[in-house]
């Protein structure tokens, strides 16, 4: 319970600075208001951008695995669904869980594709940012943030380019993997370093490189045509620069540990990003709390109803996924199904 304890005592201090700031009333009148045509197209944008990050993940795993885009689409929402209802998202423990029981998948091919999601996404917002911020309509009190934000971008962005230019010589340091070999340690362990390594070179394969970052900038185009609806669903007359100021806050926003689902947090990055744009506290937490409901129940009710289909198996017995060869994964999955390979 002690590891939990700083998510919610920050989850707590969000709700309770949010609740004594705004008039709940005037939320509530808001929320009422609100224009369902648009929320139902921020709906459709969130499952059509979850269907660009499923098939961003299929184009990180090996080309050879038996691991279809429906398959993995499945797979996604069951663990948004665990890590909107559980704390330190169990949903990305159970995501690893599933998808290495398919055949020609380990452990380490499924860990190395989630970190490389990581990789890509940071790197999109950075650049989305870079890009649209110097059109936010910011009034001059805000100028001083938003230089400070473009110093600490650029921070994070000199880091990811010496990644990338280092990972050539990161990649030849994998030779290392021979030393495992002369070091007492399990088979499974020599396996699952190899199989994270083969995972990590998707990112950088020529075949593979411009489908992967273009899928990721549909995938983040959807998130903020999601952020863009929901204005005009509240009548926050604000142009699309802001909808992906809204998208990047809210998303760094999410790497502060928090309780499940981010509440709290997220409604905290929403409210204070829409302050500056001439929009009320009141308004501003409306959009914050529509936004959440937007993105948390349709993500999560799919993820019950895979779960219930039963299609998928979950198991957090390891053990049983490390012992194996990687064509042995169909018998712990129950799947004989044909080949599979990365979407062209």
């Amino acid at each position: 319970m002690r590891r939990f304890a700083p998510g919610l005592a920050i989850t707590l201090v969000s709700a309770a600075v949010l609740g004594y700031a705004v008039d709940w009333t005037k939320v509530g009148e808001v929320l009422r208001g609100a224009n369902l045509k648009y929320v139902a197209l921020a709906v459709a944008f969130l499952l059509l951008s979850t269907a660009a990050k499923t098939v961003r993940w299929r184009l990180l795993l090996p080309d050879t695995t038996v691991a279809s885009v429906p398959r993995l689409y499945r797979i996604v929402h069951v663990s948004y669904l665990l890590n909107n209802v559980f704390p330190a998202r169990l949903g990305d423990v159970a995501r690893v869980s599933m998808a290495s029981h398919l055949r020609g998948l380990r452990v380490g091919h499924v860990v190395s594709s989630l970190l490389t999601e990581r990789v890509t996404d940071v790197v999109t917002l950075i650049v989305c940012f870079a890009v649209v911020s110097p059109f936010l309509p910011l009034p001059d009190e805000y100028l001083r943030w938003l230089h400070l934000a473009w110093w600490t971008l650029g921070l994070l962005a000199a880091t990811v380019l010496a990644a990338a230019a280092l990972h050539r010589p990161i990649a030849r340091l994998a030779t290392v993997s021979r030393l495992f070999e002369r070091l007492p340690l399990p088979g499974w362990a020599r396996d699952e370093a190899e199989s994270f390594r083969d995972g990590w070179r998707q990112l950088f394969t020529r075949t593979h490189v411009l489908r992967i970052w273009s899928w990721s900038a549909l995938a983040w185009l959807g998130a903020f045509a999601i952020n863009y609806m929901l204005m005009r669903a509240l009548e926050i007359r604000a142009p699309m620069t802001v909808a992906v100021l809204l998208t990047c806050t809210t998303n760094l926003a999410m790497l502060v540990p928090s309780s499940p689902s981010y509440v709290g947090v997220f409604h905290a990055a929403a409210t204070i990003s829409l302050l500056p744009f001439d929009v009320n506290a009141s308004r501003a937490l409306s959009f914050a709390i529509l936004a959440h409901l937007t993105n948390v129940l349709p993500v999560s009710l799919l993820g019950a109803a895979f779960l219930l289909w039963g299609r998928d198996r979950m198991s957090f017995n390891f053990q049983a996924v490390w012992g194996r060869q990687p064509d042995e994964a169909a018998g712990l999955d129950g799947e004989t199904g044909a080949e599979a390979t990365a979407p062209r």
